[in-house]
């Protein structure tokens, strides 16, 4: 598990760990560019968890107040596909168990 609380990670590394942290706990404690929030702090693809369902883009606006609305909205309409996204979770729990 990833220190969430005291160290800021790179993209990469948090792709890597995406399965194994609450985004929640990505979201409210790693400063995030917005391309990584909306492929997956937003993306129902990775809510695993209930909490994590309940992210919205206010939520995302308020830890990340470095991102504004317009530039989140304008990301989320443009975004089209996971072309740099890690696989799914059925696939990388079945190869790690």
């Amino acid at each position: 598990m990833l220190k969430l609380e005291k160290y800021q990670y790179s993209r990469e590394t948090l792709k890597k760990h995406i399965y194994a942290e609450n985004l929640k706990d990505i979201l409210r404690t790693q400063h995030l560019d917005v391309t990584f929030l909306v492929r997956y702090i937003l993306n129902k693809k990775y809510q695993l968890l209930k909490e994590e369902e309940e992210i919205t883009s206010e939520l995302v606006l308020f830890f990340q107040p470095h991102i504004s609305k317009k530039e989140l909205k304008r990301e989320m309409e443009e975004y089209t596909s996971d072309n740099d996204s890690v696989e799914d979770f059925d696939t990388i729990s079945k190869r790690e168990g």
